[in-house]
């Protein structure tokens, strides 16, 4: 069973809030989606190193460790 702690669903929220109000201030279209993945490790160290991974593989600018790459956006 994958657990999302409070603050995390928090933060992803605030985040997902911040990335709308910046695109409709400027009349643009959003489109969020969200998705769990349920096999996820359940170990938390096999999983962050599978979340890790994939965060340097696909370099999302609204990830932390991308953030010098990218910029901090909404900041």
């Amino acid at each position: 069973m994958v657990v999302i702690r409070e603050r995390a669903f928090c933060e992803m929220t605030l985040g997902i809030a911040s990335y709308q109000d910046l695109h409709y201030r400027y009349g643009m279209k959003t489109a969020v989606n969200a998705a769990f993945w349920w096999d996820a490790p359940t170990d938390r160290r096999s999983r962050q190193e599978l979340e890790l991974s994939l965060i340097l593989k696909w370099r999302s600018p609204f990830n932390k460790e991308n953030w010098e790459r990218w910029g901090q956006p909404f900041g």
